[in-house]
């Protein structure tokens, strides 16, 4: 009986062989033919669909995501090559408001050169008195892919430092915005071709909006409706031609409401942080981009300032030096302030931007304003009180000696 069934079981498996062998030749004759002719198959790489070429802005190439220039190249470089459009930037103001207010005017100058749509807000000054005096650019090209660092003149010290950077000189950094002049003003007739919304306390006009604040539900109206107006809404089939920039001064001062009281001390605040909950999804969904500038040192609340960082994509303070003892230390002597940067987005990615460096500070130049790498002095000055040194007729000297070393030591 055994020897009977080897002969079945191998026309068996010679009738499997062959029928698998005969499927594989029709699959490669198959694939073959489909190869030829050209034909779209699963096996070919599908690209991503291509961003919507609007003046101004670029694709990362990090994570595709459409970029626009904050109007400041070394902030650019610490965003991670700019601002994505959809984003949401917190600038905690310095305390008289003099540097934040030069931030928001590079913010908007940028989008007057580029004639990105504009709306300005805000209840503790005129917002007039922002768009009337944004600093001129020194030339109306853009600038691509150029670096500020000045590698190209050979170091004549040793050639072994020639590939090294010098210690004080600014960010290496490719950037496509603009160069401004602090001494001088964009024209009327440039911000007049520039289509610009100004709000204040005058466009008010809300009653009734329940349990939600009058100043923040009117402001929210108003920018869901240019948004809807000028078609930029993700959900319009209308093609995207230009991006809205929004510049909100001030944002949660004592003008915005009476929250400064007996809310505060509860941990109510409803109003504020239901506006940034509201004004992200708002932005999110259309193809703008929002700086908003916060005095979070009248905030008495400490988890305030934590609930409204989370709500915002990025988040970075401004430290002046003005008034305070570091405007007479020698070691900040060349800068006017410290950059800290509190939050970078992960819009598209699961890892945030890496920079090189943790201390940031900014500095006023004549002309422009700039930040970059905290580096301290080698050697300060005679006149510094060191505290590391001995009082005079003083000697220290270690326990286990027992008694007063030289003052110095001849090795």
């Amino acid at each position: 009986m055994e020897r009977a069934r080897e002969p079945l079981q191998r026309k068996i498996s010679r009738y499997y062989y062959d029928y698998i062998k005969r499927c594989d030749v029709r699959l490669t004759l198959r694939f073959v033919k489909m190869t030829a002719i050209g034909s779209t198959s699963s096996f070919q790489k599908k690209g991503r669909p291509k961003a919507p070429s609007i003046p101004g802005t670029r694709t990362s190439i990090h994570n595709a995501q459409l970029l626009v220039s904050t109007g400041i190249p070394s902030l650019d470089y610490l965003l991670g090559g700019g601002l994505p459009v959809g984003s949401v930037l917190l600038l905690e103001q310095d305390t008289y408001d003099v540097y934040s207010k030069l931030f928001l005017k590079y913010f908007l100058a940028e989008g007057v050169v580029n004639k990105h749509l504009l709306t300005v807000a805000s209840l503790d000054i005129n917002p007039t008195s922002i768009t009337e005096n944004l600093p001129a650019p020194t030339d109306t090209t853009p600038l691509s892919d150029v670096s500020e660092s000045s590698s190209d003149k050979e170091m004549t010290i040793a050639w072994r430092y020639q590939n090294k950077k010098s210690p004080m000189s600014s960010l290496d950094y490719s950037r496509f915005g603009h160069d401004y002049d602090l001494t001088k003003v964009i024209s009327n007739e440039i911000i007049s071709a520039v289509d610009i919304e100004l709000w204040d306390a005058s466009c008010i006009q809300v009653t009734n909006p329940g349990s939600f604040g009058k100043e923040f539900w009117s402001l929210l109206k108003f920018i869901q409706k240019r948004i809807e107006v000028s078609h930029l809404s993700t959900q319009s089939s209308t093609p995207k031609t230009n991006v809205m920039r929004l510049g909100l001064h001030s944002l949660g001062s004592p003008l915005w409401g009476s929250e400064f009281g007996k809310s505060e001390k509860e941990h109510r605040w409803q109003n504020l942080t239901g506006f940034f909950y509201l004004l992200r999804a708002l932005v999110r969904n259309s193809f703008s981009v929002c700086m908003i500038s916060v005095p979070s040192h009248l905030f008495v609340d400490p988890a305030l300032i934590f609930r409204i960082r989370a709500m915002c994509d990025y988040a970075v303070r401004l430290e002046s030096f003005q008034g305070s003892d570091k405007e007479t230390n020698p070691v900040f002597k060349d800068y006017h302030g410290l950059f800290h940067i509190e939050k970078l987005a992960t819009i598209n990615s699961l890892v945030p931007t890496i920079l090189d460096s943790t201390d940031w500070v900014f500095k006023l130049k004549r002309r422009k304003l700039t930040i970059e790498r905290l580096h301290l002095p080698p050697e300060l000055s005679e006149t510094v009180n060191r505290s590391q040194e001995d009082p005079v007729g003083k000697t220290s000297s270690p326990a286990c000696m027992g008694g007063a070393l030289p003052r110095n030591l001849d090795f």
